[in-house]
């Protein structure tokens, strides 16, 4: 009894296995929409590159040529529109919805750092290829010299 039991379950899950393959002339899942490219260059205009801050807040200002910057998220993606995304050592700060901010350097060790924007597509996915800015900085927190 036992065999015949486990002979109807293996026959069971062939049956069901074979209920979850394709059908022939059936078409395959279609891969994901490619990224959009971006008729954007972004810069970072401050601060310059191997800035050193001895400020416990960090300004920062971003240039960008041939787009701009909208506080709408949407599907509806075009070339020329998106948001800025700022991280400090990979580690995403903000969302941006502007040219410019402050950004606090407490939370950071003394040492360089690693300082990018990013112009993403107004669905906050990275546009292909990437449009990004990088600068190095030496922080040098207040009173550590």
């Amino acid at each position: 009894m036992n065999i015949r039991l486990l002979a109807s379950l293996a026959l069971a899950s062939v049956a069901l296995a074979a209920c979850s393959l394709p059908l022939i002339g059936q078409s395959p899942t279609p891969s994901p929409t490619p990224r959009p490219s971006s008729t954007g260059h972004l810069t970072i205009a401050q601060p310059a590159p191997n800035t050193v801050v001895t400020a416990s807040t960090l300004h920062v200002e971003f240039q960008l040529n041939g787009a701009h910057i909208v506080d709408v998220t949407t599907k509806n993606l075009t070339p020329d529109t998106g948001h800025l995304h700022l991280s400090i050592d990979g580690r995403l700060i903000s969302m941006n919805y502007q040219l410019s901010q402050d950004v606090s350097m407490q939370p950071f060790t003394p040492g360089p750092h690693v300082l990018q924007g990013e112009f993403v597509a107004a669905d906050h996915i990275p546009f292909s290829p990437r449009v990004i800015s990088k600068v190095i900085i030496e922080y040098q927190p207040p009173g550590s010299s």
